[in-house]
């Protein structure tokens, strides 16, 4: 099965040869010293360039997705059972969220280490990419399909998820803008001494007001409607199925995956 603009139907197996990027990140000595490359990533590599800065090799996490989303068959849930599309998905986000529940004890910062967080980002993307092959209408289209909407849709969804699963844990009070990163760290949208970790704050501070901009939509747009909606999982599972189907990404340069991408955003 194909969507409209889908390519052709024999390169359903993706190749094995994966173009390396890099996405230029500043080079500290904690990071060097004390956290090895294989112990923050179990997949992407860091790379220590000559300049002094490191870059994230995504390859090995790109190469991982193509294997999971390569099968033509969905994943089966119950053998004899057959279930809906939402079914499936609903059940898909179930053991997701059973993957990224908060850990006890819970510490909020507004320190974030960036490095810890694109690690998150990374089991991120390979357990919803294996959620979404648990779905039979999304495990039949063509592989170069499903990679596409699998792209630009993560994204989209991880931020969704995460302010669910905050308001999930910390409570519906609107005052309350704690937000979780991962499953032990979390930031609050009220301290306005937030900063990245190992950038030096008066750069970070030039910015601080396109981070202020997106905290203020993410606020109006995102925690206070699912706090007024008391929204519930299979409304998120619901939301996930929408964005998958309607999303649509960026133009990306011939023979650029746009994978890579996901540094820049982290």
């Amino acid at each position: 099965m194909k969507l409209e603009n889908g390519k052709d139907a024999s390169k359903s197996v993706p190749s094995t040869s994966i173009e390396t990027r890099f996405s230029d990140l500043t080079a500290t000595s904690s990071v060097i010293s004390r956290v090895p490359a294989m112990e923050r990533f179990p997949h992407s590599r860091l790379i220590f360039k000559e300049d002094g800065k490191v870059g994230i090799d995504m390859a090995p996490l790109e190469a991982l997705i193509n294997e999971i989303l390569s099968s033509p068959n969905a994943n089966p849930i119950a053998p004899g059972i057959k279930l809906t599309f939402m079914q499936q998905l609903n059940y898909g986000f179930t053991l997701f969220n059973s993957e990224f529940k908060p850990k006890e004890p819970v510490t909020v910062t507004n320190e974030v280490d960036r490095y810890a967080l694109f690690k998150h980002h990374e089991k991120f993307m390979v357990v919803l990419s294996k959620i979404l092959m648990l779905c039979d209408k999304f495990a039949c289209l063509d592989f170069d399909d499903k990679f596409i909407l699998f792209k630009n849709s993560w994204y989209i969804f991880y931020h969704i998820e995460r302010h669910y699963t905050s308001i999930e844990y910390f409570g519906k009070a609107k005052e309350d803008l704690r937000v979780l990163l991962d499953d032990k760290i979390a930031i609050d949208y009220n301290d306005a001494g937030y900063h990245l970790k190992d950038i030096d704050r008066k750069i970070f501070a030039r910015n601080l007001d396109h981070w202020m901009s997106f905290r203020n939509k993410f606020i109006k747009y995102l925690m206070n409607p699912m706090k007024d909606l008391q929204i519930t999982q299979y409304e998120i599972a619901f939301l996930l199925s929408q964005i998958l189907w309607n999303v649509q990404g960026p133009t990306v340069p011939p023979g650029d995956t746009g994978f890579p991408g996901t540094c820049d955003r982290s």
